[in-house]
């Protein structure tokens, strides 16, 4: 096959932007065309990814050469964009054009009889276009655009429906709370122009491999990249908005929550890699343990959550510890090949809680149980989702997961025992939600809200999903189950690798037989606890809670993290501490400026208009009073007057 155009590359990106723009102007009273074009823009986007990932894979990674092109040239300030197509943009492409068409084709069955349907494929369109921007930018300013182009597509998916509060407030908390670490981004952004010159992606890494640019400045790029990492990856203590916006539709968190937007963040540090390695040790030292105490910390929450939507999400947000944990300790291939795995098997979970809520109308696992019975399809592939997020061989999870755990192993032996205890307690949380889930009797579900498609049927009872839900269910099985396998002999490594200077190869993977026996005693362990306390019965979950009582009521609570940010942070210290000083800045000191200006000059023109009488004599005495006084000033500046008064 030739190598792909650039046009062929810039198409990948204009295809959604053109459904996107169709849709909103002309389709918007069409649900069922909007919804066919979205399909077929994605899948050809899809179609075009995977002839960009065969040219990527014919020069082994290395970026094709496709030269920018300038857009604004103001006197000094010149911006040019472009495309990158390398081993690490290619096999996003691919990931994000895969689940997103697959999410398009299982949200024609989930979201039927929604009364949004053609304005969720517009939304659709519009984020599947951002982050294929995003992934493919060869600029440093367009991939900040296309970054809080994400931001803005998922502000409005994630507040879909916009009539529940919850939702409404879900939607605004992810757009404020990520603006925090996105405000560190554009300063990142700042000071890379400010200090070089340059926005392009490969010559500001290519500066900073030679050492051309100062390890104080390195040092604020990074650390400002990072803050848009915790912010956009939900890192802590940034994190609080992920859960939270689970309030959007099912397919919303499987495309954006699971395997694209929140991947962001981990592909900006795999992007930046060169840059994040030649900064001082404390950068990558500071990234990694961020994403270990993110790892250990959100799996915890995720023992306890009762809302299986919410378990999963608590899962992404370890996973993307996981990820950031790797890149700091310098796996760049583990993290990017668990990125790459995490996407299939993530979102197939997140579709599967779908359509366990297509057919119980709940998501909350305590009205669930015995839906194995009567769906099958969704049980079957559920459990190849968990046991490939519980890293059990030959999962998918099981490959990259102990790449980033012998990475570990080999660096920071602190980290090792964290990534292998959330081993343990990821297995734990998946397993606990299918028992809770598919295993004992039905608890009867809820009632159907009017007017969400996700309810549609509801009143049949249990039931198996619709081929249009059920059949991405099971093509999503098969990478879950087999894709690890493309990096047994490091061929995978190799092409991604492609895209990192020679000097920063890492080549095959080692093995550590202690690594790989303590991850998997770890996830069957988690496993057999979970049959142990939600199957078998030994002990119950009640009894567990009383006798863990304080802890168990910490966690549950997420530690009081949204109690602090939301109670103490906004409502206590920014409205009512900060916000009544501005309240009381603007009243007594703003209002007291403006208003004592106007009371001055309406009193000035009181005064001054009673010289206006309209008397001659008057105004000639005034006259002469006037000479008078410039003539003897006069003579007092230009005589001797001031010497003579001792006044010089």
């Amino acid at each position: 096959m030739p190598e792909i155009p650039e046009a062929a590359v810039w198409a990948i990106y204009f295809s959604p932007v053109t459904s996107f723009v169709v849709i909103s102007a002309f389709l918007r009273k069409q649900p069922l065309r909007a919804g066919q074009l979205t399909i077929a823009a994605v899948g050809l986007s899809w179609l075009l990814g995977l002839w960009a990932l065969t040219s990527s894979l014919d020069v082994d990674g290395a970026a094709l050469d496709f030269h920018p092109h300038l857009w604004a040239h103001i006197f000094d300030f010149e911006v040019s964009f472009g495309v990158t197509l390398d081993g690490l943009s290619s096999m996003m492409v691919v990931v994000v054009t895969s689940i997103s068409l697959l999410v398009q084709i299982y949200s024609t069955g989930y979201m039927h009889g929604d009364t949004g349907y053609a304005r969720y494929y517009a939304y659709m369109s519009l984020f599947t276009a951002a982050m294929l921007g995003l992934v493919l930018a060869s600029s440093l300013l367009q991939l900040f655009i296309h970054w809080e182009m994400v931001g803005v597509s998922s502000y409005l998916l994630i507040g879909f429906w916009f009539h529940r509060p919850s939702a409404a407030a879900a939607a605004k908390k992810a757009f404020i709370v990520t603006r925090f670490g996105d405000f560190g981004f554009m300063l990142a952004v700042i000071l890379a122009w400010t200090k070089t010159g340059v926005f392009d992606i490969h010559e500001l890494n290519e500066l900073a491999e030679l050492g051309e640019i100062s390890g104080a400045v390195l040092s604020g790029m990074t650390l400002g990249m990072l803050m848009g990492v915790i912010g956009k990856s939900a890192q802590f203590p940034l994190h609080i908005w992920l859960p939270d916006a689970m309030e959007g539709p099912t397919p919303v968190s499987a495309l954006i929550h699971a395997a694209t937007m929140v991947v962001a963040g981990v592909y900006l540090i795999s992007r930046f890699f060169p840059t994040f390695h030649a900064a001082p040790d404390g950068v990558l030292t500071t990234v990694a343990y961020v994403g270990g105490f993110t790892a250990i910390f959100a799996a915890s929450i995720g023992m306890v959550v009762t809302d299986v939507k919410r378990v999963l999400a608590y899962s992404t947000i370890s996973q993307l510890g996981y990820m950031v944990m790797a890149l700091g300790l310098g796996g760049y291939v583990a993290a990017v090949f668990h990125l790459f795995t995490h996407a299939f098997f993530k979102a197939l979970l997140f579709l599967g809680s779908g359509s366990v809520n297509h057919a119980t109308n709940t998501f909350d696992m305590r009205l669930m149980g015995g839906l194995r019975k009567s769906m099958p399809i969704t049980f079957w592939t559920f459990i190849v989702g968990s046991l490939a997020l519980s890293g059990v061989f030959p999962f998918a999870g099981f490959w990259s997961k102990d790449e980033i755990l012998i990475d570990a192993w080999n660096e920071d032996k602190i980290l090792w025992v964290v990534g292998t205890l959330v081993a343990g307690m990821t297995a734990f949380y998946m397993f606990r939600a299918i028992f809770m889930t598919f295993f004992g009797e039905y608890r009867g579900g809820a009632e159907p809200e009017p007017g969400h498609g996700s309810s549609e049927g509801a009143h049949h009872g249990p039931h198996e999903s619709p081929p249009s839900m059920w059949v991405p269910l099971a093509i999503l099985a098969v990478p879950a189950t087999i894709i690890g396998f493309v990096n047994v002999g490091g061929d995978f490594g190799t092409w991604v690798e492609g895209a990192l200077p020679e000097a920063l190869h890492h080549g095959k993977p080692a093995t550590e037989a202690v690594v790989l026996v303590t991850s998997t005693g770890m996830a069957l362990g988690g496993i057999a606890l979970a049959a142990a306390i939600y199957w078998a019965g030994v002990v119950s979950p009640e009894a567990l809670r009383q006798r863990f009582g304080p802890v168990h009521r910490v966690i549950d609570n997420k530690y009081y993290m949204d109690t602090i940010a939301e109670d103490y942070i906004v409502r206590g210290f920014l409205i009512r501490g900060f916000g009544r000083v501005l309240q009381l800045f603007d009243t007594y000191v703003v209002d007291g400026v403006v208003n004592g200006i106007a009371f001055a000059t309406r009193t000035a023109g009181d005064i001054l208009r009673r010289s206006e009488s309209g008397q001659p004599q008057a105004y000639t005495s005034a006259i002469f009073l006037g000479v008078v006084v410039a003539a003897g000033a006069l003579f007092v500046l230009a005589g001797d007057a001031l010497e003579i008064l001792g006044l010089q």
